[in-house]
């Protein structure tokens, strides 16, 4: 019986590291085609749902540049996710350590590196009069409800504009104006003998739908800070951001020594997702509030710039001693099957 257990072991101490790659990529590939589908979702909800379909066509242009948005955060989440698997495992937590490290790394750095091009010739996201104009539907602006029979880039034809506090006719009809999008508001022209100016957002209704809740949004917006800096630190600084990219796949491997830290699971698993969470909560205050304040103190530009990195490596290390001098290495580790 011992010799068969200690077989299994071996068996398994064998086996699970060269499956670690494949299982990572793996896990990946699906939590990026997830994510990248969900980008795309929302941003045709936003942006088009009002002027054109959801088409695969579209999708295709389109798809490029959401993976490109999401590759950093499905590479965090991968590492979590494969983190689950390897909590219960028979072979060293180093070793695993060492090997989630260097295949995470590998995979954002290239990742970043070929999608950038491809990225740059996708469409961007962006607000349009269409978005606000869907033809032959009343759209609220303010007291005042407007409908625009057709509406080509910034031309808009056949205008009816219904006014409450009008005395008189309330409905007013213009042959053709102007729609513009100006400081996110948009701004609709018509000439005539009595000219039409409107300004203001208008009452979309779907949009609600599709815009995040206020607890969602503060974690996109975390997510799109460290997105565009890094994609940012691409183009104008590689060395920078090899250090980063490295500096933020160490601190999420690091930190599922927090699977191991008590001795319920799920409390454990409750306590990485909001380690996680926290981290790009982190790196938004260090790149947006701190490091600015700190750069008027130091000469040097450089390590402003790093310090959001150098605090994530600082934090990656000391998970790593508290992981080897108080977790048990063998703490939730199941006995393989006989």
């Amino acid at each position: 019986m011992i010799t068969g257990t200690r077989n299994g072991r071996l068996a398994i101490g064998v086996k699970e590291p060269l499956k670690v790659p494949f299982i990572f990529l793996f896990i990946l590939i699906c939590t990026t085609f997830v994510c990248a589908v969900l980008d795309m979702l929302s941003v045709w909800g936003l942006y088009e749902s009002a002027g054109r379909g959801f088409t695969f066509a579209s999708a295709v242009q389109k798809l490029p540049r959401s993976l490109n948005n999401v590759l950093v955060p499905s590479v965090v989440l991968s590492i979590v996710l494969l983190g689950l698997r390897l909590a219960r495992r028979h072979f060293s937590r180093f070793l695993a350590l060492f090997i989630v490290l260097g295949v995470s790394y590998l995979v954002l750095v290239n990742g970043m590196l070929v999608l950038r091009p491809l990225a740059g010739a996708s469409p961007a996201a962006a607000a349009s009069p269409g978005q606000y104009l869907p033809p032959s539907t009343f759209v609220r602006v303010g007291e005042r409800m407007i409908n625009v029979r057709s509406l080509t880039d910034t031309r808009a034809r056949a205008i009816l504009v219904f006014d409450p506090a009008r005395a008189g006719a309330r409905f007013t009809v213009f042959p053709e104006g102007t729609a513009v999008i100006t400081g996110g508001a948009l701004r609709l022209t018509a000439p005539g003998p009595r000219p039409l100016t409107i300004t203001g957002t208008p009452d979309l209704s779907w949009t609600s739908v599709f815009a995040a809740d206020p607890f969602t949004s503060m974690f996109l917006r975390d997510v799109r800070t460290m997105t565009s800096d890094f994609q940012r630190l691409l183009v104008t600084a590689r060395a920078e951001f090899f250090a980063s990219s490295f500096a933020l796949v160490f601190l999420c491997t690091a930190s599922l020594m927090l699977l191991r830290i008590t001795r319920w699971p799920l409390v454990n698993i409750m306590l990485l997702g909001i380690a996680v969470r926290g981290y790009f909560s982190l790196y938004h205050f260090l790149a947006v509030s701190f490091a600015p304040q700190l750069a008027k103190v130091l000469t040097d530009p450089f390590v402003a710039r790093m310090f959001p990195s150098a605090a994530f490596m600082g934090l990656a290390v000391l998970f790593l001693l508290v992981d080897i001098l108080f977790i048990p290495g063998d703490r939730w580790v199941s006995e393989p099957r006989e």
